[in-house]
């Protein structure tokens, strides 16, 4: 079965891409299908060095150009089409283009949604009522993201399937040798990691920090990425030295390490693997996916974080601590008790590790490959002229 996978992709730089990346690469590893081919969404004016596995490219802000993208698969040997949605990343209000490939497409096609809003307005329900309509199956990374979609888009529960984000391997090597390499020996490292935008709260985990230090002064706050790129292109860096003028304010420069840059799997993995807490200070209830806690939890960190809903549902049953929104001194108190009970962390960090095992890579691969089998088999084929 030869499949094509609309989305983003490195080297352009966002969660969705890193997100296709892992997968196509996890489907392949399987060794059940020809090589997945990819159908990149570019920004305009923008040139990509694209690996060779990604076949052509959608113009985000050109209609013709998803029409053109329709055509060229109908006639191209593929089989069966595999979409990321998430919000601003095809063109249209809210991304309505991609209806635009999905109307001309003959070709069956599933849907991975990223994001499902809980109070949508009328036109982003209607836009991901016609996705999943025009879809043979949607996939969401959590039961939440099912049940929202059946109760408010009013989806077939037979059309949603639930598939776990995906999750790398943990390192081999010693947390002893990367504190060399890094040079954070002696260290207690909290972390948070991806690309930096107001939404993730940073500012109320840095405002926790003096109560932890003043108990712990080897504790440093690791905040790895760089600003996401679309605030970015419309904000500068506002929010980042709203962070860094708030670390120097309450004295944290001894503290707080900025590690600006879009990380290397490897590297970003290898800071996972020296990080003691993991820390998810997010604002928005409704967000149903985060790879980042995805990676965390697989890798057996003990996990702090907020309660939005994919939050809630990866970290019940004791395999995290959930506090409320904006609120530094629950998260300055839960982080001081995890630190000092290491028995409730261990315990922690031993259920996130053994959850996480469903979480990795081949095992999410399966999950789509089934998946797909079933979506051809269903698919009407054309009658014989």
């Amino acid at each position: 079965m030869q499949v094509a996978c609309v989305s983003t992709f490195p080297p352009r730089q966002c969660g969705l891409a890193t997100f296709a990346e892992d997968l196509v690469e996890a489907i392949d590893g399987l060794g059940k299908f020809p090589p997945v081919k990819v159908v990149a969404v570019s920004r305009r004016g923008v040139s990509y060095a694209y690996p060779t596995r990604v076949w052509r490219e959608i113009v985000q802000e050109d209609r013709q150009s998803y029409l053109a993208a329709a055509q060229a698969i109908n006639r191209a040997p593929i089989d069966l089409v595999l979409i990321q949605h998430e919000y601003g990343i095809y063109g249209g209000s809210n991304g309505s283009y991609l209806l635009t490939l999905l109307a001309s497409l003959q070709k069956p096609a599933v849907a991975t949604f990223h994001t499902v809003l809980v109070q949508p307005h009328t036109h982003q329900r209607s836009l991901l009522q016609e996705i999943a309509s025009t879809c043979s199956a949607v996939v969401v990374p959590a039961e939440k993201g099912r049940e929202i979609l059946v109760r408010q888009y009013k989806i077939s529960p037979s059309k949603i399937r639930v598939i776990h984000h995906g999750v790398p391997p943990a390192l081999n090597c010693t947390r002893r040798s990367l504190e060399d390499k890094y040079n954070l020996h002696d260290r207690t490292i909290l972390c948070t990691f991806g690309l930096i935008h107001p939404g993730k709260g940073l500012e109320y985990a840095i405002s926790a920090l003096p109560q932890v230090v003043a108990r712990h002064p080897e504790v440093l706050y690791l905040i790895l990425g760089e600003t996401h790129p679309e605030v970015k292109r419309h904000s500068g860096e506002a929010y980042r030295e709203y962070l860094e003028g708030l670390v120097n304010e309450l004295d944290l420069a001894n503290h707080v390490l900025f590690v600006n840059r879009y990380l290397p799997k490897e590297e970003l993995l290898e800071y996972l693997t020296l990080a003691d807490l993991y820390v998810t200070p997010y604002l928005s209830e409704e967000q149903i996916c985060s790879g980042t806690l995805a990676y965390a939890v697989s890798m057996g960190k003990a996990v702090i974080s907020t309660p939005y809903f994919y939050a809630r549902e990866i970290l019940a049953d004791g395999r995290g601590c959930l506090v409320p929104f904006k609120d530094s001194q629950q998260l300055a108190d839960t982080i001081n008790f995890l630190l000092e009970h290491p028995q409730d962390r261990e315990r922690m960090q031993a259920s996130a590790w053994e959850f996480g095992r469903q979480m990795l890579w081949p095992e999410v691969g399966r999950g789509y490959t089934g998946l797909f089998r079933e979506a051809l088999e269903a698919f009407p084929q054309p009658l014989a002229t």
